[in-house]
């Protein structure tokens, strides 16, 4: 590609993966969407890919990954998702990225330019409320409007994300601060599977059958969309194993039964001792710690009785599977769940847990549970999530949104009209009766 300039300031040019990777792991808006590990993942499945660079008088200050998708009519998109990467308080650069963007559309015969900046559109809280005094950057969907873009709106959107939970962890030195800093139930709960002996373990090649049987049968359970195997057996052929975390949760059930009993046995014996003392003693304090010892034996007999369902034979069992990425500031939870059949251990707040760990021993900033929804109240679906998240501490962050920008505009309104016309008839047949045989 040869350069596309604007004016005489700036110049787009086609950027290697070494430079826009660093570019991108730098820059303030950094998700791993905009990555060169993704980049490489994305071509590995046949996607057309392109990664940009805009230099002001030689100086590199915007930088974007660009893909190309063509339907079978020949309707091509060019998008830039969770980008482009560039300073957007800056009017002439934003101004100048935009028209060489829309030029570089036009060279490959796109009908439409999409973007999706990786801006809050407005400050709020964790209870979603809104704190424009804190930041507001609802000006700049009026920015981009005139400079040709329609604003999609910023509703939750799986295939781009556009509402998340995200805890910062700046200030938090250890990890007892990081437990202190959930909710009291989730500190119970990472307490115990930690007791329990929930362990996690990242998938490789050779494990990625187990990872995936998790994922897969939650999914199905749960109801929530799951990539094919390929997709996550490619993206670690192709990335990272920082990148790339399938993690699971294990619990080994003959361990954790020889555990309990162990433990059961041990305060069924002192709860012994201790009534044969109150009895010869009346002495209070025995009392007092009698009732504590017998609450510890009903709860140990509670949880044998509770996995009864879990015969020695399961062995190791995988409990609950994510896939994360850790990339740039963050690690984002991207995806998964537990097996409905061992929700009792806890898998998916151990491995929430665990990567908070990862998170804060590695460095990272935040710790991104993404996808959220179920915001407005518990009647809402989703809220469950919503409040599980909620309970790791954190805020509601709602990205600007989606935007596109006819660059064929004959082409972009004959394709805007079929679409409406295809949904159109859908719903017609939607409200037809339905004929019945002979």
């Amino acid at each position: 590609m040869n350069p596309i300039k604007a004016g005489t300031k700036f110049e787009l040019a086609v950027l290697s993966d070494a430079e826009f990777g660093s570019f991108s792991l730098n820059h303030a808006q950094n998700n791993f969407i905009q990555s060169a590990d993704f980049a490489r993942f994305q071509r590995s499945r046949g996607q057309a890919v392109e990664l940009f660079g805009v230099r002001r008088d030689g100086e590199l200050v915007a930088a974007g990954k660009l893909n190309f998708t063509t339907n079978r009519l020949g309707y091509t998109v060019c998008e830039c998702a969770k980008g482009p990467l560039l300073d957007y308080g800056d009017t002439e650069l934003v101004r100048a990225v935009v028209e060489l963007l829309k030029k570089r559309a036009a060279d490959r015969k796109a009908a439409e330019l999409r973007i999706s900046p990786n801006l809050a559109y407005v400050a709020r809280d964790e209870d979603g409320a809104e704190h424009p005094e804190i930041l507001d950057n609802r000006p700049l969907v009026a920015e981009l409007a005139g400079m040709g873009f329609e604003h999609q709106g910023s509703e939750m959107n799986f295939a781009n994300v556009n509402w998340m939970f995200i805890k910062t962890l700046d200030g938090i030195q250890d990890a007892e601060e990081l437990i202190m800093s959930t909710s009291y139930r989730t500190r119970k709960a990472i307490r115990k599977a930690e007791k329990n002996g929930v362990f996690l373990e990242q998938a490789t090649l050779d494990t990625l059958d187990e990872f995936y049987d998790a994922l897969s049968t939650a999914g199905d359970e749960k109801g929530f969309t799951y990539r094919e195997r390929e997709y996550y057996e490619q993206l670690l052929r192709t990335t990272s194993p920082e990148f790339t975390k399938l993690m699971m949760a294990k619990i080994d059930i003959p361990a954790y039964r020889k555990s309990i009993t162990e433990r059961l046995d041990a305060e069924s014996a002192a709860a012994a001792e201790l009534r044969r003392e109150v009895e010869e003693t009346g002495s209070k304090k025995k009392a007092n710690r009698l009732k504590v010892v017998q609450d510890l034996v009903d709860s140990y007999e509670r949880s044998l009785k509770d996995i009864e369902r879990f015969p020695d034979s399961v062995g190791v069992a995988t409990v609950a599977a994510i896939h994360f990425v850790c990339f740039g500031d963050e690690v984002v939870c991207v995806i998964g769940g537990t097996k409905q059949d061992y929700i009792y251990f806890n898998g998916a707040t151990s491995l929430y847990w665990g990567m908070m760990l990862h998170a804060l021993e590695k460095g990272y900033s935040r710790y991104n549970f993404y996808g959220t929804f179920g915001i407005e109240g518990q009647d809402e679906e989703g809220h469950g999530g919503y409040a599980f998240k909620k309970g790791f501490g954190g805020e509601v962050v709602q990205l600007l949104g989606d935007f596109v920008m006819p660059v064929r505009p004959f082409v972009f309104q004959a394709n805007r009209v079929a679409r409406a016309a295809v949904a159109a008839g859908r719903t017609l047949l939607a409200k037809l009766p339905l004929r019945r045989s002979a």
